[in-house]
């Protein structure tokens, strides 16, 4: 059980009423999917641990725990005692790890083990873990006999491990270092070195063109504070000098340099030339934030303060999301002036090695899944053209971009169009007209015409709803019939008929994409397989033998789901491979006998996408429809039960009556 899962079970038992997900979202601050996700993986738990116990979920309203109320008490008992034990032993491992980078000389298992009043044994099975932590950063813990042990590996590897284990003493969810987060370090860093550098850093993030994020401010002071201490232990950066000269001509440098003649003054340290180059990398990789003032300056003078090589990559990238979107991306000031500045950081922070964890990855993959495929599957022309390799984290941080102006382009979309139909004369019309102005903004009133002329003006005008001051008879457009004053409770009608016209439809198939490109003879019900490349290259076999792929499409998927994972969450992954070995676009599905680890989830149902649309839209909609089905737990349950292809394949092929 995850952390989360815990904190959500606790609420739920501790609530005799229904809670919305909405509500539980916020209580846990992430989203709404990750809740219907948590509470599914829930429902597997309490049915092996708990059966008497269960999840009621009622549409609209909310979920609830129901069950006996010895076994619900006793469930909460079991659970406090399981956080106690977790809890305990994180902390002992965080200290363990503190012990040993903090250590000028080796330590034995019997100091630790008396240290942590526990036997040497439970200190030999946390060190295995802490063992696997430090070799992550390049560490290595070395046991020397009759000594004790002792942490090695190069200065910068030290000094990232450190950085870590601050990151984990503290809470960093709202980026500052307050007394409280001083105190839980204060024999890691000096907290009033800390304190010092990080007032000293905001002092001088005053004069930047753009300024430093909390989260920057707090990780620079940090590395700061970890290079004062390394230094005053006898150990400094290393720098090859051909690197440190081309760092000098760097207007971050003089920052650096500057900030560093403060800390010398101050904290009595003296901070050699290597060192100021590598802050002066912190400086270059650090995030950055720009607020709307900064457009108002103009685009051409703000773009002026950036280097011209991140803004032409992030230009030819922007063109070519806008190719597989909206086109009016390429005209999104906010959109190319955000992901310049961050590019010009990231680059930074990729040529020097400076990685970053983007700790929202997994839920920006689940929700934007079709944004996250389409800057991924273009991301290597950009590593190309940088010569740098883009982990997956970073790509996200793009995502967020792309999505943020995706939503933009939503908000300012078209508004509904009107055409008002009046019979008598103009003063009605215009009054009319100036009501409806009034009280619907989001209403644009296109024609004002007679009912001799309505036809042609629908024709010509192509209009949302028709308003109109007599009975009309059947038209191709909605229509609501009003008196020429438009008293106040028609206009209440009035806005209900425009919040139906909006978004409500007779009946639509739900994932009526989806379903158009399965084929039945691709799905394959409970096969066995316990690992993610063996059941993507059997699909991809099956794609190939029906001649919808080229033999070589398989291996293609293999290498795109080891760039990254494409579980979409509700159990489901979407492997697929390169467009140019696809013959005709389809969808295969396979039904696993029971649920595989897929890169630390549990995935029971694979969609393999092969398709080579030419059609942005028809790709946003199989994306938003394989989105949609992820969190359908009422069509998942049908799927994982039934007992034929054909029953299956109907489970997709459902009508739906409601919101489109």
């Amino acid at each position: 059980m995850l952390s989360r899962h815990k904190q959500l079970l606790k609420h739920l038992l501790t609530t005799n009423a229904y809670t919305s997900v909405t509500s539980l979202a916020n209580e846990l601050v992430c989203s709404e999917k990750t809740i219907r996700n948590d509470l599914k993986a829930l429902d597997e738990f309490l049915l092996q641990k708990y059966p008497h116990i269960v999840i009621e979920r009622k549409p609209s309203i909310g979920v609830i725990v129901k069950g006996d109320e010895k076994e619900k008490q006793k469930l909460f008992r079991d659970l406090s005692l399981l956080d106690e034990k977790d809890v305990s032993q994180d902390y002992r491992k965080l200290q363990l790890i503190k012990a040993l980078l903090t250590a000028d000389k080796p330590v034995t298992m019997q100091q630790l083990a008396n240290q942590f009043y526990v036997s040497k044994s439970a200190i030999s099975y946390d060190l295995e873990e802490i063992e696997d932590w430090l070799q992550s950063f390049g560490l290595t813990l070395i046991r020397k006999p009759h000594l004790g042990l002792k942490v090695e590996g190069t200065e910068k590897a030290w000094r990232s491990a450190l950085s870590q284990l601050v990151e984990l003493l503290v809470d960093h969810s709202y980026y500052i270092l307050d007394a409280k987060q001083l105190k839980m370090i204060e024999d890691v860093l000096q907290p009033y070195e800390l304190a010092l550098i990080e007032k000293e850093i905001r002092q001088m993030d005053e004069s930047l063109d753009f300024r430093l994020t909390d989260q920057s401010v707090v990780s620079l002071t940090v590395h700061i504070a970890i290079a004062v201490k390394r230094i005053k232990k006898g150990h400094s950066i290393r720098m090859d000098k051909s690197q440190l000269q081309e760092l000098q001509t760097k207007t971050e440098y003089l920052l650096a340099e500057q900030l560093a003649k403060r800390i010398e003054q101050w904290l009595a340290v003296k901070i050699p030339k290597e060192e100021i180059g590598y802050i002066t990398l912190h400086f270059l990789g650090a995030r950055v934030r720009y607020d709307q003032i900064h457009i108002k300056e103009g685009i051409e003078h703000l773009l002026k303060k950036v280097d011209r090589e991140s803004l032409e990559i992030v230009r030819e990238l922007i063109k070519e999301i806008s190719l597989h979107t909206n086109e009016r991306l390429c005209d999104d000031k906010e959109l190319l002036v955000g992901l310049t500045i961050h590019f010009h950081s990231t680059l930074n922070r990729l040529r020097n090695g400076l990685s970053v964890k983007n700790p929202m990855l997994k839920e920006i993959k689940r929700m934007y899944c079709y944004p996250f495929e389409l800057v991924l599957s273009l991301i290597t022309k950009v590593e190309q053209k940088a010569n740098v390799i883009i982990p997956e984290d970073e790509v996200a941080y793009i995502v967020l971009h792309v999505q943020a102006a995706l939503e933009r382009l939503q908000h300012k979309k078209e508004k509904t169009r009107v055409v008002i139909v009046c019979a008598t004369g103009s003063g009605t019309s215009q009054l009319i007209e100036a009501k409806i102005s009034a009280s619907f903004p989001e209403l644009e009133i296109v024609e004002v015409t007679s009912i001799a002329k309505l036809n042609e003006v629908i024709a010509a005008k192509e209009p949302d709803l028709l308003l109109s001051t007599v009975p009309l008879d059947y038209t191709p457009v909605p229509v609501m019939t009003v008196s020429p004053l438009l008293p106040k409770h028609e206009l209440e009608m009035l806005k209900q008929f425009i919040y139906r016209v909006s978004h409500f439809a007779e009946e639509t198939h739900r994932y009526e994409t989806l379903q158009q490109f399965i084929d039945p003879n691709l799905i394959f019900l409970d096969v066995s397989f316990t690992d993610r490349l063996e059941i993507i290259e059997y699909v991809a076999n099956e794609l190939y033998k029906h001649g919808y792929v080229e033999e070589p499409y398989g291996e293609s998927a293999k290498e795109r789901e080891t760039l990254s994972s494409t579980y979409i969450g509700g159990g489901i992954a979407i492997p697929h491979g390169q467009v140019q070995w696809i013959n005709q676009s389809v969808i295969a599905i396979a039904r696993l006998s029971s649920a595989i680890d897929w890169d630390g989830e549990k995935v029971k149902f694979v969609f393999m996408i092969a398709h080579n649309f030419h059609d942005n839209e028809t790709i946003k909609k199989l994306f938003q429809e394989l989105s949609d089905l992820s969190e359908d737990e009422e069509t998942l349950k049908q799927l994982a039960l039934s007992t034929t292809i054909d029953e299956f394949y109907e489970s997709v092929n459902k009508k739906t009556r409601g919101l489109v």
